[in-house]
């Protein structure tokens, strides 16, 4: 997969899914329920937004009432598309930058199977969540797992970040203070 990742990752690709990212997520959040859930909810974060306990999730749940789990779970569906994203994104910008940063040969490489675990605990996130609104007001379908995976997920954001502006660094220290070359 990290030889895949860094063979599709270019210079375009990046800036496309990137630039794809950034409408998608604006056209995800502006098209979708989310603005309604976050009225019924006094604009209160969503199950997603943070760590959330299964106490906290069945508080939400009560409080969206039938049509609003209804709506939830139809935004559940529409945030699909989100760690798709992100992924791809985090994946071919964290790939173009490895080899910018002439790192994609060393340990580094690995950096971009960080995209990767963010769309993987992402989707399994709205897994969980999908599966406590079905189940509701059933309390032991309520996602214990829930902010485990929410926490993986947050890491996983967390990181591919952090490794996207290390890379930025190396890339400029090595185009800034080029290596000395070797006399022949």
């Amino acid at each position: 997969m990290i030889h895949l990742i860094l063979k599709l990752a270019t210079g375009g690709r990046a800036a496309a899914s990137m630039a794809t990212f950034l409408v998608g997520g604006m056209l995800l959040f502006r098209l979708s329920p989310y603005a309604a859930l976050k009225t019924l909810l006094d604009d209160a974060s969503l199950p997603e937004e943070t760590i959330t306990s299964p106490d906290r999730l069945a508080e939400v749940l009560e409080t969206l009432g039938t049509a609003g789990r209804a709506s939830y779970l139809q935004f559940q569906v529409w945030d699909l598309a989100n760690p798709i994203l992100m992924g791809v994104a985090g994946a071919m910008l964290l790939g173009w930058l490895l080899e910018r940063a002439n790192r994609a040969n060393s340990t580094w490489r690995f950096v971009v199977l960080l995209p990767v675990v963010l769309l993987a605990t992402d989707l399994l996130e709205n897994l969980v969540i999908s599966i406590a609104v079905g189940a509701f007001p059933d309390r032991a379908a309520l996602g214990s797992a829930l902010p485990l995976v929410t926490a993986a997920k947050f890491s996983a954001a967390i990181a591919t970040f952090v490794a996207a502006i290390l890379l930025a660094f190396a890339w400029l220290r090595g185009r800034l203070f080029p290596a000395p070359r070797a006399a022949p």
